[in-house]
């Protein structure tokens, strides 16, 4: 039904390997740009929540 692959030389094996580690490399750095970008993100609300409390603040002491 299914006719195995064979190479002798181990070219398949070479180009299955480089195609996994590419893959596996894409994947950790779009993880990784996904994560910064989240904390970068977290870190401006926090900073935008600590100037509205700010704000409102001075504004209630007038």
């Amino acid at each position: 039904m299914f006719k195995k692959i064979t190479n002798d030389r181990g070219g398949t094996f070479a180009l299955a390997i480089m195609l996994l580690f590419v893959t596996t490399s894409f994947i950790t750095y779009y993880c990784i740009s996904y994560e910064s970008q989240i904390k970068t993100y977290n870190s401006l609300e926090l900073a935008n929540v600590h100037a509205t409390i700010n704000l409102l603040e001075k504004i209630g002491s007038k």
